[in-house]
């Protein structure tokens, strides 16, 4: 994360609570949460370099795949 970008701790919070509650690994949960805690609407692709992309994917297959029911 660079100097000018904010972190919002209030939506990491928030982020982490949902997704290890729906079955996220809690160090994929922080990693996605930490990226979507700085997530900047003025940006293209709000900020996100293409390995913070990946993190978010990644938590969000976990997220899907728990609610189909598997593990």
């Amino acid at each position: 994360m660079t100097e000018n970008q904010s972190f919002n701790q209030s939506i990491y919070d928030a982020s982490i609570a949902a997704l290890t509650s729906n079955g996220v690994p809690e160090e994929v949960a922080e990693r996605a949460s930490e990226v979507v805690a700085k997530d900047d609407p003025t940006q293209e692709n709000l900020g996100r370099s293409s390995s913070d992309q990946e993190a978010v994917n990644e938590a969000m297959s976990h997220y899907w795949e728990h609610q189909k029911g598997g593990t």
